[in-house]
């Protein structure tokens, strides 16, 4: 009996032990001497200009595509391959023309006798030897056969379908041999030279997103490489089925690297803010209360949370702004918020400035599909 007291007493002791040196060295879960200490990245507030805009995606088109048709029928003699470049005023494809090079003639013929016609009953008409009707007769017959001739060498002229601006033939709707009529598609004429981004501005933005406003082009093809540019064409229509209205942005292609139907990332300025202070929304801390921020506060070489009040401005995508409440040179607390406390010690795992932070961000902000 008195061994089995004996071994309870050890178990006893041993247990007090071990709870007191868990006391005296700290707790697992990083409580010491009733301090919490949070692991936590902040940021450090610098003041910045802040450009407040909205991330769209756009699709890109030719401003110049046409889609090439015939004008007069016939059989094709030649036309274009696809890829080739051709300028203004060059032969895209040939229609058999001996039939209307003979009904030209014909009707030059005609013209030529009615103009003799004409002019020699002008001069009798002159000298009152034919009657008004004569004369009248004569000039009515010499205009139809200019009529007549007109349109023979517009079908003559028609019979070479000729481009009518500078660019690269990217489809054929026909081949050597067939017979076409007047309307029928030819080819596909495209001019990349210059592109144009059409986007989906939704209806909300309507007084601040107009022409000329500033736009920050990225396409994924290109990776990081982005173009600055404008608003060159806002529309004054709203859509009833997407509530939004067109918007487009045009871009010199140099290299005609860009091409119809890209998808665009857009970046569009609404306006922009000098020195004012941005930070993420991962920051703010919403309750009945107001609005706040967790900031550090240095006491005795260490940091440890405090909570401030802010008012907060402009919004845009993962940023806000404050206007009221932080000062260049605070520290704020913007990731490991939902388990910070006010009091506990904070483990700065990771900083940078407010500037640098916001930078990333919009880098790695998704755009908004437009259409």
């Amino acid at each position: 009996m008195s061994k089995l007291l004996t071994k309870g007493f050890v178990i006893v002791f041993l247990m007090i032990g071990l709870a007191s040196c868990n006391t005296e060295n700290g707790s697992e879960n990083g409580i010491e001497n009733n301090v919490r200490l949070i692991p936590v990245e902040t940021i450090i507030i610098e003041e910045d200009a802040f450009a407040d805009e909205i991330r769209l995606t756009g699709t890109v088109e030719a401003i110049e595509d046409a889609t090439i048709s015939s004008e007069t029928s016939g059989r094709v003699q030649y036309i274009r391959d696809r890829g080739e470049r051709v300028s203004k005023g060059d032969i895209i494809a040939r229609i058999d023309s001996r039939v209307i090079e003979a009904q030209r003639s014909a009707a030059q013929a005609a013209f030529e006798l009615a103009d003799d016609t004409f002019n020699r009953l002008e001069a009798l008409y002159a000298d009152s030897i034919i009657s008004t009707q004569d004369y009248r007769s004569a000039r009515a017959q010499r205009q139809q056969a200019r009529a007549q001739l007109d349109q023979a060498e517009k079908q003559l002229q028609d019979s070479n379908i000729e481009a009518p601006f500078d660019g690269r033939i990217e489809d054929r709707m026909i081949r050597v041999g067939e017979l076409i009529n007047p309307g029928m598609p030819v080819a596909r004429l495209v001019n990349t030279e210059r592109v144009r981004i059409l986007s989906g501005i939704p209806e909300r933005y309507s007084g601040e997103i107009t022409e000329g406003s500033g736009v920050t082009i990225n396409f994924k093809a290109f990776g990081s490489v982005s173009r600055n540019s404008s608003i060159t064409y806002a529309s004054n229509v709203i859509d009833p089925d997407t509530r939004s209205y067109i918007a487009e942005i045009e871009l010199n292609n140099d290299g005609e690297v860009i091409k119809p139907e890209m998808v665009a990332d857009l970046r569009i300025i609404r306006q922009t803010l000098d020195n004012t202070i941005i930070i993420p929304r991962t920051a703010v801390i919403r309750d009945e209360t107001g609005v706040f921020v967790f900031v550090s506060k240095e006491e005795n070489g260490k940091k440890t949370a405090d909570l401030v009040q802010v008012r907060l401005g402009n919004s845009s995508g993962s940023l806000v702004q404050v206007v009221e409440g932080l000062n260049a040179g605070d520290e704020v607390v913007v990731t490991g918020t939902r388990s910070l406390s006010i009091g506990d010690e904070l483990n700065v795992v990771g900083s940078e400035s407010s500037v640098e932070r916001a930078n990333r961000l919009k880098e790695s902000a998704q755009p908004v599909a437009s259409f």
